[in-house]
């Protein structure tokens, strides 16, 4: 479980130290930077079981995890909007400098 979440959170097989900060929000006894990355590190072994309270924030984490990625994704998605748009006109203005003049009409 520790593992998936670790893999989970950074998308890598280096997620001790970050999932130690992630669990750092959820202490039972107050909000701090990080708990030890040891425990992290013994519970991935198998060495240490892992404290309920960490086993309870670690779909907390997950969850506000999925939130932040769904922003960027938002957030990433109206960029690409906002450049396919701009790409868009260029190649308008593009064409309308490379369209011929129109032959002038006749004089009176």
């Amino acid at each position: 479980m520790v593992a998936l979440a670790g893999r989970a959170l950074t998308g890598g097989e280096d997620w001790a130290k970050p999932l130690a900060r992630a669990l750092g929000v959820h202490h039972p006894d107050g909000p701090r930077d990080t708990i030890d990355p040891r425990s992290v590190s013994r519970w991935r072994t198998g060495a240490m079981e892992v404290l309920p309270w960490a086993a309870e924030a670690l779909p907390l984490i997950l969850r506000e995890h999925a939130a932040r990625l769904d922003e960027e994704i938002a957030r990433l998605e109206e960029r690409a909007d906002e450049m396919s748009e701009a790409a868009t006109e260029i190649e308008r203005e593009l064409d309308e400098l490379q369209e011929p003049p129109e032959p002038p009409g006749p004089r009176r």
